[in-house]
């Protein structure tokens, strides 16, 4: 169990005067349970946790028999299990956190998590760029992703958001799921991977002599240095946002911020919390970010913790070209 989360979610519970809390969501579920995964289906819970306001109470596990044994010896090992017959599961008892929001608790990692994160965005970022490394023009954006899905899973991770666009698509769509149409001269890879409750955001691009990627690359950079160097302790989302519609009117095109969500801070979902201009939410140090500017023909992303000393790139790949943006180094093409 995630002790730090544990004691989060009691003074929280004991806030509220509940005795008793279900969580079930499996952003939830892995949070609390330090990593564990309770889902067979993708996003579809097969397990809950009972926890209990006292401390000295144990947290229980309610699953179906089929997956109790399973659960307990590869996910959350150690808990009591409560089980059910597979055909006649019990409603998720009430107060649950399907009806009650645990967002705000997530948010902030504790060292384990951050730990966990770091691995993660390792292997991430070296799975895409590896697969990226090998593309060639006449592969298809089904046989790009099948490849970083492949490398992905290699190390472990789910890919809960995995895009792939050729030429043809990269200048139409900002959600290219992959198609049978081949790469081209520009190629673009899109992957939100998850292991452990965590989940790394990645976007990387190759060109093999397209005229305009380069030029598009270099000012979706300088929008997303504006929005990194708005990232620190004590500025809201809603600060980052606007300081990203002015980098986009900045390098001419002030259109751009309504075509596509421009990230906010990540974790045990691809985004916890998008940046908008109504959202007041608080950077904090030790919470995650992943933006993600863009414009048709071109896209940045990596996923970044927020530190006592500034970002942490947690998708750094040292193996990538990278290009300096005001003092950072920042992923540029991978020149075919």
């Amino acid at each position: 169990m995630n002790q730090i989360a544990l004691q989060k979610l009691r003074s929280w519970m004991n806030e509220r005067g509940f005795e008793r809390f279900f969580v079930q969501n499996p952003e939830n579920f892995a949070w609390l349970s330090g990593g564990g995964d309770n889902t067979v289906v993708v996003n579809r819970p097969a397990a809950w946790l009972e926890v209990a306001g006292d401390a000295s109470t144990p947290v229980r596990l309610h699953t179906s028999r089929i997956e109790a044994q399973r659960l307990t010896e590869e996910e959350v090992e150690g808990l009591e299990v409560i089980p059910h017959p597979w055909y006649s599961p019990p409603n998720l008892p009430s107060p649950n956190d399907s009806e009650h929001d645990l967002t705000l608790l997530r948010l902030v990692l504790g060292p384990e998590e951050q730990e966990r994160y770091r691995a993660l965005g390792r292997d991430a970022a070296r799975a895409i760029g590896e697969v990226m490394q090998d593309a060639e023009p006449e592969w298809t954006e089904f046989e790009l992703a099948g490849a970083v899905a492949s490398a992905l899973y290699a190390y472990g991770i789910q890919p809960v958001v995995l895009l792939a666009a050729g030429e043809e698509r990269i200048f139409t769509y900002r959600h290219p799921l992959p198609k049978n149409r081949p790469l081209g001269r520009l190629a673009m890879a899109v992957l939100c991977g998850r292991r452990a409750g965590l989940i790394a955001n990645v976007t990387r691009i190759k060109t093999w002599g397209h005229s305009q990627a380069r030029a598009l690359m270099d000012r979706v950079l300088q929008v997303e240095s504006a929005a990194l160097s708005c990232t620190v302790p004590g500025k809201t989302l809603a600060e980052v946002f606007l300081t990203l519609k002015q980098a986009y009117t900045d390098i001419g095109y002030p259109e751009a911020i309504e075509e596509h969500h421009q990230g906010g801070l990540t974790g045990y979902k691809p985004r916890e919390m998008l940046a908008t201009p109504s959202n007041l939410t608080i950077l904090e140090t030790a919470m995650a970010v992943a933006w993600n500017p863009s414009l048709r023909g071109a896209k940045v992303e990596d996923t970044f913790l927020i530190g006592e000393n500034g970002l942490e790139n947690l998708t750094l790949d040292p193996h990538w070209p990278m290009v300096e943006v005001e003092g950072r180094l920042r992923p540029g093409l991978l020149e075919g």
